[in-house]
């Protein structure tokens, strides 16, 4: 499946003028895959935006595992809230069960939250009371029974979505948060994005049972384990580390053609940890929710897998290095051709990587309006563009890319370049103008600031 729109009303922060009250589109280009970011400043709601649409996905009765208290939800002031998405299923791999004439199109998933009537939205003791949850699917009425016979359903045949929180470790959590990975279905596959104390080592014991399995002569298990370490050795880790062996102290990487410096991958640094935990976990969720895996190489030689699905990630950029930040966007996309990735990111290399529509920016928490996918121009700027061009443009709002040190010396240059080409300089003001020109050096765009001050003040 993939998601074409989402939209959502009096959900926390997108109240009034912030919310989505018409579908916001998403891009799901190329059978279904996709790379769509949602870009804001802090406060802004992208998590809040990311579990909605989750929630929305994955229905009621997960809802209500992943989140115990909705009575932050609801937007102060108001008494009820909504999301909702549209959902087009892929037919080869999406099943419903029973024998019900099934829709033609997508299908409209949702969620509703009503406070109770006679209780302050915010009492002055204790906690809010509990509001009352509802769903809607498609049409009325009976109808309203397809969504549970789908991606709804206890446990849907199909219907991948994945959502993963900014902190992706691969050890620790606490027991509660665990049980929630051990459970069935969707309810796994989301509890990180709800809970931080989720981790992902689940992927590394998949890693060692397909080993076992591999051991005793399965060919499927030995097939599959290959896959992976084959993936994840196709230029994912940094510094061109590469998957080794799996053994039972877990997944070990190693330089590539060194296999003697070879390293437990739990052991490496949290840019290493986060990028093989979130691709291991991917490719367990694939196989859990299909059965298979469609493997195989692409027109340039690359390890892909051709599963369809909605991947959610928070803070897709967290622990990675900007040289990594540039290249995770494209990896992704290319490897996992056909899944639709919807994610949060602080960076412009991120954004970069955004299909055409696929960029989405959300008003900080001051400004009226709502969500919105950006324009041609400066869709343009941000993924055709430098770095400092994406983040000086108004989908990030950096005034400068200087430091406060840098810029305060900056303004002293231009008051002194000033005085020395009207001839009003000291032999000491001369002296600390070359001083600072020779010290800064200025970029294209910080030229054109200079410049413009220059000619503002008539010089």
């Amino acid at each position: 499946m993939y998601v074409s729109g989402i939209g959502f009303s009096n959900v926390r922060g997108f109240a009034g003028e912030r919310a989505v009250k018409d579908e916001l589109p998403l891009t799901a280009p190329r059978d279904g895959g996709g790379w769509n970011v949602i870009a804001g400043r802090n406060g802004s709601g992208k998590s809040t935006f990311l579990r909605a649409l989750a929630l929305s996905l994955a229905g009621p009765q997960v809802a209500r595992s992943l989140v115990q208290d909705f009575s932050g939800w609801i937007s102060t002031g108001e008494r009820s809230a909504w999301t909702r998405v549209s959902v087009h299923p892929d037919r080869s791999v999406d099943r419903f069960t029973g024998r019900d004439e099934l829709p033609d199109g997508p299908l409209t998933l949702g969620l509703g939250w009503t406070a109770p009537e006679g209780v302050p939205d915010r009492p002055r003791f204790g906690s809010p009371a509990q509001p009352q949850m509802k769903s809607f699917g498609i049409g009325r009425g009976e109808e309203e029974r397809i969504p549970a016979r789908g991606p709804w359903g206890h446990s849907p045949q199909g219907w991948l979505c994945a959502a993963y929180g900014p902190f992706r470790r691969m050890t620790g959590g606490s027991g509660q948060a665990q049980q929630l990975m051990l459970a069935s279905g969707p309810t796994s596959r989301m509890a990180s994005l709800f809970h931080e104390d989720v981790s992902l080592v689940e992927g590394v014991a998949w890693l060692k049972e397909l080993r076992l399995r591999s051991l005793e002569e399965q060919r499927d298990a030995g097939e599959l384990l290959d896959t992976v370490l084959e993936l994840l050795s196709d230029g994912l880790l940094p510094d061109g580390y590469q998957a080794l062996r799996v053994n039972a102290d877990g997944l070990w990487v190693a330089p590539a053609g060194d296999a003697e410096r070879a390293y437990p991958l739990r052991e490496m640094s949290d840019g290493f940890r986060v990028v093989g935990a979130l691709v291991l976990d991917i490719v367990r969720q694939l196989q859990s929710a299909y059965g298979t895996l469609n493997a195989g190489r692409d027109d340039e030689g690359r390890p892909v897998v051709r599963m369809p699905g909605v991947v959610i990630i928070d803070e897709v950029d967290a622990h990675l290095h900007v040289t990594w930040q540039r290249r995770i966007g494209d990896w992704l996309r290319a490897h996992f051709p056909r899944i639709q990735f919807i994610v949060t990111s602080h960076s412009p290399y991120i954004c970069q990587a955004a299909d055409p529509g696929g960029l989405i920016r959300l008003p900080g928490p001051e400004e009226q309006g709502g969500p919105e996918v950006v324009d041609d121009a400066l869709y343009r700027r941000i993924v055709y563009g430098s770095g400092e061009d994406a983040v000086l443009s108004e989908l990030f709002g950096l005034e400068t890319p200087y430091s406060s040190r840098a810029e305060a010396e900056r303004r002293r240059l231009v008051h002194l370049e000033k005085k020395v080409f009207s001839g009003s300089a000291s032999e000491q003001e001369a002296l600390e103008y070359r001083d600072l020109a020779a010290r800064l050096s200025s970029s294209r765009s910080a030229r054109v600031h200079e410049v413009a001050a220059r000619l503002g003040s008539g010089q």
